[in-house]
């Protein structure tokens, strides 16, 4: 069977830190978790505000708002390098998805694997990506620049 269109994917640690920088924001509860944290840390600054010395200046709040946020996203990414260093099969992998009718095949330097357009369980779109989640943590990333107008117009269709 032909398929209808094909693109391509060169993971590197770049594609893969986006991919986990933005994928739990979007399929799951973990933007909600992160708000609620950030504003929890608000109302302690505040309380840190009334029961602290008068003469500490609201930067200093300010600060611990802005700064547990900032650092949690640094160790967020600090973690993606480690784990992508460590596995080797994530480094230099070239990916070509074909899609046909009724599944879409990657086939990269390590594997290949069909998928049924039924088992993807959540596409993600972004301004310069797509992410095909099959679980809540596993996925394939499409780089719009590497795609048809066509198979944008495809991938759109498949959230349907």
């Amino acid at each position: 069977m032909p398929f209808l269109h094909q693109t391509f994917t060169d993971y590197n640690l770049e594609e893969f830190t986006r991919f986990n920088m933005i994928v739990p924001f979007r399929i799951s509860k973990f933007r909600s978790k992160f708000l609620t944290v950030c504003y929890i840390l608000m109302i302690f600054s505040g309380f840190l505000r009334v029961f602290t010395d008068p003469g500490t200046s609201a930067f200093t709040y300010l600060l611990i708002v802005f700064a547990i946020p900032l650092v949690l996203v640094y160790v967020s990414k600090r973690q993606c390098r480690k784990v992508y260093n460590a596995n080797p099969e994530l480094q230099n992998r070239h990916s070509v998805m074909r899609f046909y009718e009724d599944h879409l095949q990657e086939t990269s330097n390590h594997q290949s694997v069909d998928i049924p357009y039924s088992s993807i369980a959540h596409l993600v779109e972004t301004r310069t990506h797509f992410y095909l989640m099959t679980a809540a943590n596993q996925g394939m990333i499409i780089v719009k620049a590497n795609c048809s107008a066509e198979l944008i117009q495809f991938i759109r269709g498949l959230k349907k």
